[in-house]
């Protein structure tokens, strides 16, 4: 077996621990879950209730679904048929045609699920919600500043604001996994940081989709929509 495989192998038996150790964490007790009140069960919401707290189960739900989708796999896709343009200057070592694309987009696809994964983790640890919040100020600049320095704050179980520790360790996590089967020539600890600082820049980007996105929606269905068909009336006379 060469030392790429071997380093392909260790990568994947690392990264299946990771999720065994997730799907592990334990639910946490009743008084940081969603408690049922005047004896309605909990409700289990997945994160996607913003006025709920989230139970073991909601959080778990959160972690597979941010980490593994469509839409992150598209992602993959779509930047690593990119790399050939943006990145040239690695194509030697990581090899072109279908056996290149491969390895690129295993590696992106590896450090979005690590990314979420050493998030889960470690925010578990620290009783951490994982979401991001709308800020409901008024004005581009304050909301826009709440997204910015809420890309490191989070909430926690009893709804204080907190340094998020879980994304700092899923964007290292993320920027650092690659180490274990990048090809030696671009496997440095300055490469690694910088695909940390861009993991980071995607937490960012969460947060100010979160935080922008009604008024997103809005402009582009402004833009897109169609004016209403002109209707006529029985009877009228034609122009």
């Amino acid at each position: 077996m060469t030392t790429f495989g071997k380093r392909d192998n260790t990568a994947s038996q690392c990264l299946g621990l990771i999720v065994a150790l997730v799907v592990m964490i334990p639910t946490p007790s009743s008084a940081q879950s969603n408690e049922p009140e005047m004896g309605l069960p909990s409700a289990f919401h997945c994160g996607d209730r913003d006025d709920l707290p989230m139970s073991g189960k909601d959080k778990a739900c959160y972690w597979w679904t941010h980490s593994f989708n469509a839409q992150m796999l598209f992602g993959a896709a779509f930047t690593t048929a990119l790399d050939p343009i943006f990145n040239g200057s690695s194509d030697p070592y990581w090899g072109q045609g279908a056996r290149g694309f491969s390895k690129r987009f295993g590696t992106r696809v590896a450090q979005s699920m690590t990314k979420g994964t050493g998030q889960a983790l470690v925010g578990a640890l620290f009783k951490e919600d994982p979401r991001f919040y709308v800020s409901r100020k008024q004005g581009f600049w304050p909301r826009f500043g709440f997204a910015l320095t809420h890309t490191l704050i989070v909430k926690n179980d009893s709804g204080r604001q907190q340094l998020s520790a879980g994304r700092l360790a899923g964007a290292f996590s993320s920027g650092f996994v690659g180490m274990a089967w990048t090809p030696g020539p671009i496997n440095s600890v300055d490469n690694a940081l910088v695909r940390t600082g861009t993991a980071m820049g995607g937490v960012l980007a969460g947060s100010l989709w979160k935080e922008f996105q009604p008024d997103i929606m809005k402009l582009a269905s402004s833009i897109f929509r169609r004016p209403p068909k002109a209707t006529s009336v029985p009877g009228a006379p034609k122009p």
